[in-house]
């Protein structure tokens, strides 16, 4: 087995492994696909994902039309949390979670 937890929070390749930086990876030559081992999260070779390609495509897909379609707000009144208070911290298991849930208020958005 292989620990990809480990893999993907090893100091020696990432600064600041346990932060959630996603802007690191907006300049980076490493391949998601599994063939950099500093990131595998499909696995790789014959061993890999067979759904890599649809998921990825997927995921990409609804994530960009809920940006398109709606503006993203935090909850404003009772349970209002300001930006900078946010907990970002994570819980760990069979899967990842977050600490706190993170609650965001959808309000259409009309071209």
């Amino acid at each position: 087995m292989i620990n990809a937890r480990a893999i993907q929070r090893d100091p020696s390749s990432w600064d600041k492994p346990e932060e959630f930086i996603p802007e690191r990876f907006e300049k980076c030559a490493v391949d998601f696909k599994g063939h950099d081992f500093e990131f595998t999260p499909f696995g790789s070779g014959r061993r890999g994902c067979p759904g890599l390609t649809f998921g990825v495509t997927s995921t990409e897909f609804l994530i960009t039309n809920l940006l398109y379609w709606f503006d993203w707000k935090l909850p404003s009144g009772d349970g209002a949390i300001l930006p900078e208070k946010l907990d970002m911290s994570e819980v760990y298991g069979l899967t990842v979670y977050k600490k706190v849930p993170l609650h965001l208020v959808p309000k259409p958005y009309s071209p």
